[in-house]
């Protein structure tokens, strides 16, 4: 059987947007030689709940070394720019959103009642009041301005930042296909806030009442709202986003949660604002969060935010980065072919920066902005990772 060019680029091009933050990829059948699996990488419940992954072979030591070969990076970068360039991939868009939505929908989400139900919020008034609550000091970081998840307008549109409290729903779904879809999100994001809590000390200080905590990343707060939930005596938590569609979006989702709280007690807030220079009092918050950010970001402003992040932190306080780990099981079959890397990196401008510098040298750029690793552990995906640092 040998397939036609326009036949391989729908194959590469079909996942544009099902992929979103770590979505579903091919099940390759071409084995992966491994060693007998060390379990250290895994909690006792990520490694029980591996057969609900797509990929269910543990990680090794050796395995968890192994870089796929360069023309095989480089091929993928060629197959997507070749595909990027066609009259086809627009219609590929079209489709796969449509695949997306899809499985968004099989989580029980009602798309179009709950997309028009954003429609008051999408005004340019909130966008200038959101704008204007930044300050003059507030700029949008030139890396920002690109096209993230196949959306033309990136990350600042409405568009996209009423998709995402959806979508966000159905990224558990995919990485985990062995369990109600319904309960993908949940499960997803509540392997990330299980391996967290058992990573940290018990004296640690964001376990302690009044402790501040700092989302850097958060999108619509989704992220900021669970951060707040897992530390139930924390004073506050905040989120930071450069968008100001996101932070509007979720300003309205989490009003319409706290609407038999009092104000007084209310203890999250979203601000638009930069990771990378919070304007936050020095050592003034017991842990900071990255969750699913790291992937969208070039190599310096990782620098930026890492630095930031060890600005901020107390003495003692921890740092969470729950992200794609490029050494992972479920990574390393993505990274193995060119066609489905290629796709992947079709939605994400900056992987490259990630896969390839970042990823490898995270320990260090933490160790860098004065954060010592305190372990890392790979969730039930087989694809991602937790890791806790604390300042020193």
């Amino acid at each position: 059987f040998r397939s036609s060019p326009k036949m391989r680029c729908w194959t590469a091009a079909a996942f544009c947007l099902a992929m979103l933050h770590g979505g579903n990829p091919l099940r390759i059948t071409q084995p992966i030689r491994m060693s007998a699996p060390s379990t250290g990488l895994y909690s006792k419940a990520a490694l029980a709940n591996l057969m609900h992954a797509i990929v269910t072979q543990p990680a090794s030591a050796e395995t968890a070394k192994v870089h796929a070969p360069r023309w095989q990076f480089q091929l993928s970068g060629l197959i997507f720019s070749a595909i990027a360039r066609t009259p086809l991939y627009d219609k590929i868009k079209k489709d796969a959103f449509a695949k997306m939505r899809a499985s968004t929908e099989s989580t029980g989400v009602k798309w179009d009642e709950e997309v028009a139900a954003f429609d008051s919020v999408c005004t340019s008034k909130q966008l200038e009041a959101v704008i204007s609550e930044a300050g003059p000091a507030f700029s949008t970081p030139e890396y920002y301005n690109r096209p993230f998840h196949a959306y033309d307008g990136g990350n600042l549109c409405w568009e996209h930042a009423c998709h995402q409290p959806l979508v966000s729903r159905a990224v558990g779904a995919r990485n985990l296909p062995g369990l109600p879809p319904a309960d993908g999100d949940n499960n997803f994001r509540g392997a990330f806030e299980r391996e967290l809590l058992s990573l940290l000390p018990e004296s640690a200080g964001c376990r302690l009442d009044g402790a501040v905590l700092l989302d850097l990343g958060c999108g619509t707060g989704i992220s900021t709202a669970r951060l707040l939930a897992a530390f139930p005596n924390a004073a506050s938590c905040t989120g930071f986003d450069l968008s100001p569609h996101m932070i509007s979006i979720g300003r309205e989702l989490h009003a319409r949660e706290a609407l038999s709280v009092p104000s007084s007690e209310r203890r999250l807030a979203l601000r638009l604002g930069d990771a990378a220079c919070t304007g936050l009092p020095d050592a003034s918050v017991d842990l900071v969060s990255l969750c699913l950010v790291m992937h969208e970001l070039p190599d310096q402003a990782t620098n930026e935010i890492l630095a930031e992040a060890g600005r901020v932190l107390k003495p003692g306080g921890h740092i969470t980065i729950f992200e794609m780990d490029p050494s992972s099981p479920g990574f390393g079959r993505v990274r193995s072919n060119p066609w489905v890397f290629a796709a992947l990196r079709s939605t994400e401008p900056y992987l490259d920066d990630y896969f390839w510098k970042v990823a490898p040298t995270l320990r260090e750029r933490l160790h860098a902005s004065g954060l010592s690793v305190l372990g890392k552990r790979l969730v039930e995906t087989n694809k991602h990772q937790v890791v806790v640092a604390a300042k020193r």
